[in-house]
């Protein structure tokens, strides 16, 4: 295959030091971008710090502003989805309309943003569901209405809208990536949770065949859906293309990498003639990226965190009753494992702002927390017998001395 006519490594080396760099001599071909490009991680880590520090209460707190803003994100999206770009939901980007992307630069790292904040928003709604049965089933109706009407009888619900408000925007941002991973998750849930819907396995065997089964049914409805929304990707013909020559790169600055946050002045050596007119920012495959750029420590730093997002699964599914935040961590789990998949063809987590919200659901989904321990529930049976005994007088012992009233004693 043809590649653009530019120096090699070596080559590249002397260019820099007759310019009066003296860069070569670093294990980065371009040191400053490089120490931008670490630089840029102390955001993720820092968020990802505070939220192992915060409390339960406080995660929750900090999860609701998500939720606030990624239905704000899918309201916005779904205004811009048709117009044009004069439209005031455009929001001022130059792009064309008839795609919603909020204020993200890109439909696929905007509907990577919503995958993630549904999968956390489903979780709590299987969470949720079916919870008023469990807790107001031995009301009257009365009672049973009062329980409704206030906002924990109504979260299911409020889960369960949000969840088709985001699945909505993301269908409408017509990212193929997005919607596939979407389907990818709706799946999963419907299956992890399938029998333990409203906190323990509340509807059953029915209710385990029936998540199994609409999860199924919502994602081979989602199919002509895809096919009909998602746009086609000017990137799907030549992605092949670019990672050949992304694979040449990470051979020739093996084992150290082209430096961190030089892929894109980087790359152009290896990129294909067919190619030339494009300008390659990122490799759109973040895994093959950071090979590229940061060599075997990136590929340690790869294989270190699967190693390590692999065995936490195995400390948070756990048996037993779960409570809200156990489904908000399997939920956060199961985010970060849509993002993973989702770097195979694109590049979110060079995105800051879908890196941060990854460092954010990470913290939640490695938060040290246990599910603390059963009170003992006291119970109160009522009886035919006890009804009886409730009902009689409760006799006082007598003592046997004699008393005196004041009023009838004649002595007195």
């Amino acid at each position: 295959m043809s590649r653009l006519s530019l120096p090699g490594q070596a080559d590249y080396y002397t260019a820099l030091q007759l310019a009066g760099s003296d860069s070569w001599t670093t294990l980065s071909i371009l040191p400053r971008e490089t120490a931008l490009g670490w630089l840029v991680l102390l955001l993720p880590v820092a968020v990802y710090l505070l939220v192992r520090k915060l409390s339960v209460a406080q995660i929750r707190t900090a999860l609701v502003l998500v939720f606030v803003m990624a239905a704000a994100q899918a309201v916005l999206g779904l205004l811009q989805y048709g117009t044009g770009p004069d439209s005031p939901f455009m929001a001022g980007m130059d792009e064309s309309g008839g795609l919603a992307k909020g204020t993200w630069r890109g439909r696929n790292s905007y509907a990577n943003f919503l995958d993630m904040t549904l999968m956390v928003s489903l979780a709590l709604f299987m969470a949720t569901l079916g919870r008023q049965r469990r807790d107001a089933g031995a009301q009257t109706l009365r009672q049973k209405l009062v329980y409704l009407s206030t906002l924990q009888g109504h979260k299911a619900f409020i889960y369960g809208a949000l969840s088709v408000l985001l699945l909505l925007a993301v269908v409408f941002s017509r990212s193929r990536a997005g919607i596939g991973m979407a389907v990818v998750g709706i799946l999963l849930v419907g299956t992890l949770f399938s029998r333990r819907i409203g906190g323990s396995n509340i509807y059953g065997l029915t209710g385990t065949v029936v998540s199994v089964v609409l999860a199924c049914g919502i994602a081979i409805g989602l199919g002509p859906v895809w096919e009909r929304f998602a746009a086609r990707d000017p990137m799907s013909d030549g992605r092949w293309t670019t990672f050949e020559g992304v694979i040449s790169g990470i051979g020739q600055f093996f084992p150290f990498g082209a430096g961190s946050g030089t892929f894109e002045q980087v790359f152009p050596a290896f990129q294909a003639l067919e190619q030339a007119s494009v300008t390659m920012n990122q490799a759109h495959n973040s895994y093959l990226e950071w090979l590229f750029t940061a060599g075997v420590m990136g590929g340690l730093l790869i294989v270190g965190f699967l190693g390590l997002y692999v065995r936490r699964w195995f400390q948070v599914w756990k048996r037993g009753d779960w409570g809200d935040f156990r489904y908000i961590q399997v939920g956060a789990g199961l985010a970060l494992l849509l993002t993973l998949g989702h770097e195979m063809v694109d590049f979110h987590l060079f995105v800051p702002a879908n890196l941060v919200f990854f460092a954010f659901f990470a913290g939640i989904f490695f938060y040290p927390y246990e599910e603390p321990a059963p009170t003992a529930a006291r119970r109160r049976t009522v009886t035919a017998d006890a009804g009886v005994e409730r009902n009689r007088p409760v006799l006082q012992p007598v003592s046997p001395e004699p008393q005196s009233n004041p009023f009838m004693d004649e002595d007195s």
